[in-house]
Formats: structure tokens, sequence, C-alpha cells
């Protein structure tokens, strides 16, 4: 009997979505979540799960769970792992447990869904050339009529994801220690790392906002993971499926810029042979991320506006009105009310992306996850080089010491360096005192009074010290700002805004130069 013949034509749809998926490439775990958000949305289901094997301690472990919060995860699983065997390691066949029947699994749910569930199906995962469950999936059912026709489905997905697990050498290599990993690595929402209270919030303030479609505005200082959180919002948004499309303002000009997130039409500049979507197009039905907001021009900022409230524009050199439906995040390292003071920022835009603001605590301010960030890029470069490079509790040790004032970027760079100059399979970090932590005078050109304002005596010496060194720069570059813009190290709408701010006569600096 054929597939088709055993399933209803409503849930064929579903199957071949999963069939694509599976079948696409790509991270095979972030495809294995995706299956469940599917089973979710298609199907009268609650509480996915997959349980995959950790193949050192022989036990079954929850990985992927999007209704299961992390902290529910890591309980669970250190129970699993102080058992002294694990009843899902007999599992063979698909199991289906009524509301009175023991459930020997007992995964984390709440009892109002409880209250709702029909039955719970256990469908393990079966490696069939050695009878191995490579791992389980469970399902609650909330509807009784489909019951069986959702057990035909699950079991039909099961032998999907065994094939893609095989085809992509699994069982040999991508077994993942999801104990140690829950242990060792928490995470508190998708790849943000850490424990500490600040971005505890953090995460409950975007599970909670993530649902809605409000503008919001990421502001916190550069190397802090701004866009991490971007895509921890769309990744637990109802509009996880669609399109997460990013672009950094500031690394474009105006007019590319323009193309790039309107599009153009055939012909609009020189070089345009073909017609090209922009990314408000690519992103239409989920997120677009604009990085860097505070350094586009306020010409261009017109443009952005109209977008968010009409919800429509025009390609370049194009007349169509093109209507879409985005989600906008976006992120800046710059104090946005400074520059709507400065005129480079409308504050029609401020008020319109400011609806839901996050603000990301910098490194420094959340020394405690010090240690855990560094084992996680360790294990990231372990794991790419096939290697077992260790580092020592009191190397972790030291690295909370330092102010970290070039943030999650600087460490990750800092393991990166240790880990290329490791000695007897050990990280060392010795010359951190000198060289592994930002002085305070680059912090300055970090732009961090922007986000830690200093005292009033401090900051006029500080500013003092900024004005002296963009002087020194438009000097050196004969007056030439974007030269000076990259001696500083800075984009040109940057320089141009404090140049502004500090009322710098740029020509007076250029005669100096040459007389």
């Amino acid at each position: 009997m054929t597939v088709s013949a055993k399933i209803e034509g409503k849930y064929l749809n579903l199957i071949n979505q999963i069939c694509k998926l599976l079948n696409s490439g790509g991270d095979l775990m972030r495809n294995m979540n995706m299956v469940l958000i599917m089973l979710q949305e298609y199907l009268p289901v609650r509480n996915p799960a997959l349980l995959i094997r950790d193949n050192i301690i022989n036990k079954y472990f929850i990985d992927l769970a999007p209704e299961i919060s992390e902290d529910e995860k890591n309980q669970w699983n250190q129970k699993v792992a102080a058992m002294s065997g694990d009843p899902a390691l007999m599992l063979q066949h698909e199991k289906v447990l009524y509301p009175d029947e023991p459930d020997y699994l007992n995964l984390p749910c709440s009892n109002r869904l409880k209250e709702n569930v029909v039955a719970t199906i256990v469908q393990p995962v079966i490696y069939q050339q050695h009878n191995l469950p490579l791992c389980i999936l469970s399902l609650m059912v909330t509807e009784s009529d489909p019951l069986n026709e959702i057990g035909k489905i699950v079991h039909f997905i099961a032998d999907m994801l065994a094939v893609s697990m095989i085809a992509r050498n699994f069982p040999v290599a991508q077994i993942q220690d999801a104990y140690h990993e829950a242990i060792q690595v928490p995470r508190i929402i998708d790849n943000i790392v850490g424990q500490s209270e600040n971005m505890k919030q953090l995460a409950e303030i975007i599970k909670k906002v993530a649902a809605s479609k409000a503008t919001v505005l990421i502001c916190g200082e550069s190397g802090t993971g701004k866009e991490l959180l971007a895509r921890a919002i769309h990744n637990n948004s109802l509009h996880r499926k669609a399109p997460f499309i990013g672009v950094n303002c500031a690394a474009l000009s105006e007019s590319l810029l323009e193309s790039e997130l309107f599009g153009h039409e055939k012909g609009a500049y020189t070089g345009a042979a073909n017609a090209r979507k922009g990314r408000f197009e690519l992103a239409d039905g989920g997120t677009l991320f604009l990085d860097e907001i505070g350094d586009t021009s306020v010409s261009f900022q017109i443009k952005i506006l109209r977008v968010l409230q009409e919800g429509q524009f025009e390609r370049l050199g194009g007349t169509r009105t093109i209507n879409v439906d985005v989600r906008v995040v976006c992120a800046t390292n710059i104090n946005l009310e400074e520059a709507i003071a400065a005129g480079t920022f409308r504050e029609d835009l401020y008020y319109r992306l400011n609806v839901i603001r996050l603000d990301v605590p910098p490194l420094r301010d959340r020394l405690e996850d010090v240690p855990i960030l560094a084992r996680y890029f360790l294990d990231k470069l372990n794991q790419q080089a096939n290697s077992d490079i260790q580092v020592r509790d009191e190397d972790l040790i030291r690295l909370q010491s330092l102010k970290w004032y070039g943030n999650i970027r600087e460490l990750e760079n800092i393991v990166h360096s240790a880990f290329l100059m490791q000695q007897n399979d050990h990280l060392h970090f010795q010359e951190l005192p000198k060289s592994g932590a930002l002085t305070q005078k680059k912090a300055v050109k970090a732009k961090m009074p922007l986000f830690a304002p200093q005292p009033l005596a401090d900051k006029t010496v500080l500013e003092k010290e900024e004005i002296s060194m963009i002087e020194q720069a438009l000097a050196n570059s004969g007056g030439i700002q974007i030269k000076a813009a990259e001696i500083l190290g800075i984009s040109l709408r940057q320089l141009r805004y404090r140049i502004n701010k500090y009322g710098i006569v740029v020509r007076n600096i250029h005669y100096a130069k040459h007389d």
C-alpha cells in the first residue's frame, strides 16, 4: 500500500514539506527542530520532542523540544544522568500511552496541557542495520479522532529522519553529548550562552515579544551578540519558517544600501542588467534585520520610515508599488537619543523603531558567563578541527579578571588565538594582562561612553581625547574624510556625526597640514 493510501490527503502537504526540508541540506539539527515545529503547526499535537542517544553514557537526553524550556530540559537530563539505567534504551517499537497508563518518559509538561492530552505517541527513530534507536520522537495528541492517522504520519516521519541521519553520517560523528552540553554550556535560548541573571531576563523578554510582530530595537556595544538576539526573536516567533534576512547598513554606501534593501529594475543604473529583488522582498512574511541602523543618512531614514508605516515601496528605477509584510528588527551601537539631538537621526523613525527595546549588557557586566562562553568557543573549534584541546579551570578564572571592552567578539578571538598556539593539548593565556583586554582609551574609540555614561569631569577629558584623535586623523589624511574614517576604524557617517557633534572645522585642519 502506498503512503498516499495510508495517509489522508490533508496531511500529504506536511509529508512533502518535511521531505523537502530533510533533503535540502543545511544544519541537520536545525532541520530536525523545524520538523518538530511543523508537526505542531499542522497536527493537533503538543510538546513535540526529540531525545537523542548519548553513546558515552548510553542514555537518551532531550535535545530538541520547542515547548520545553532550557531549565526544564536541564533538570530532566540531570535526572536521567543520575538514574542507574534508562527505560528508553529498551524501546524498539512505537508506543501509544493513554492518560491512565504510566508514562515512563515523564517529559516536562504543564498540568493544563496534560488535561487536554488524549494520548502520547513515543516513536523510536531506528537505524535498521543495527536495530538501534538513533533518537526517540515523542509528542502529545490533543484530539482523539485523528489518532490513528497521526500514528501513521509519525511512523513515516521517523523513517525519513532515520534516512536523513544515516545519510549525514549521524551515528558516527553527530550524536551529541546532550548531558554535558546542558551542564557545561547552558543555553538560555537558541545559541545565546550564559547563566547570568541579566541574560536570563533578556531571554525572557525575547520569548514574550517574539510572538508579536512589533518592531524591535536592540542596543548594545559592538561585539555583544545583537544579531544572535535578532535571530532568537525570529526563531521563537510564529513566522520562524519564513526567511530571516540581515544586512549591515554601515557596510554599504547609501546607493548600494538602497539597491540592497529595495531591489532594482533592469537598467536602473549602469550594470543593472537584470531586475533584482531587495532584502525587503526576500524577507516577506519573515524578519528583516537592519544592523547598525544608526549609521544611515537622514535622507535614507525617510525611505525606511515609509516602509515601516505603509508596508510598501518601489524598486530602484521602478514605478510599481510593492507591498510586503515584514517584521523589522534593528540594532545599533550608537546612542540614538544623542544622534537625534545632533540632527543625524530622525526622531519619528526612532519612535517607530523603539516599540520594543532590548539593551544588551556588555560582557564585563556578566563576567560569570566568560568561562561558559570560552568553553563554548573551544568546543566549536575542537569540533571543526576534530581535536580535543582542553582548558584548565584556573585559566578560565583568569579570563574573568579582564574588562572585555571588545565584548564577546574579543573573547572569541582570544580563544581562537590560544587554540592555534596551544601547547600540550591545552590552551594558554600567558599574554592576557598585556594584550588580551582593550585599554580604556580604545574603549572610547569603540564608543563606550554612549552606553556607559561617565561623570561630567571624566567625560570632558574623554571628549577632548576623541577630538584630538579625529583632528589628527583628518590632518594625516589631508582633510579627506573617508580616509580619516579608515584611519580611525569607523564609518564615514560615524565620522561626520562626531565632526558635527564637536564642531570640528575640517578646512582649518587641512590648511594647517599643508602650511
